[in-house]
């Protein structure tokens, strides 16, 4: 059997090679939208968890930077009261009188000490 086309046939042969072109092209086209679909699918879920993702490191980012003013302050607190407890303190002149004024009573009860042992 040979497929020679038959001559009162050639009109439907171009037909069938039109409308067999046509749905190979409407094939074609609902594969590429169905694998875009797909792919746009997987895009838009990957976009949800960044989303998600960003969200949370956010929330995060803002609970630290409360956590770190809340420490900023209590540094803040820290530091003027340890400026209170140094103005309390002594200075080396301070200091040095001191150690002078005990010399001097060291002195003095030496003295007085040297005085009661001598008589």
């Amino acid at each position: 059997m040979s497929v020679t086309p038959q001559p009162e046939n050639a009109s439907w042969g171009f037909a069938e090679w039109a409308l067999t072109g046509v749905s190979t092209i409407l094939a074609s086209v609902a594969a590429f939208v169905w694998r875009l679909t797909i792919r746009l699918e997987r895009i838009e879920i990957a976009l949800a968890q960044h989303r998600q993702d960003i969200d949370t490191n956010r929330a995060s980012g803002e609970a630290a930077l409360l956590r770190l003013a809340e420490r900023l302050e209590l540094l803040h607190d820290e530091h003027c009261r340890l400026r209170e407890v140094i103005a309390g303190l002594p200075t080396r002149a301070d200091l040095r009188d001191f150690d002078v004024h005990i010399g001097e009573r060291l002195d003095a009860l030496a003295a007085r000490l040297d005085r009661l042992i001598a008589r």
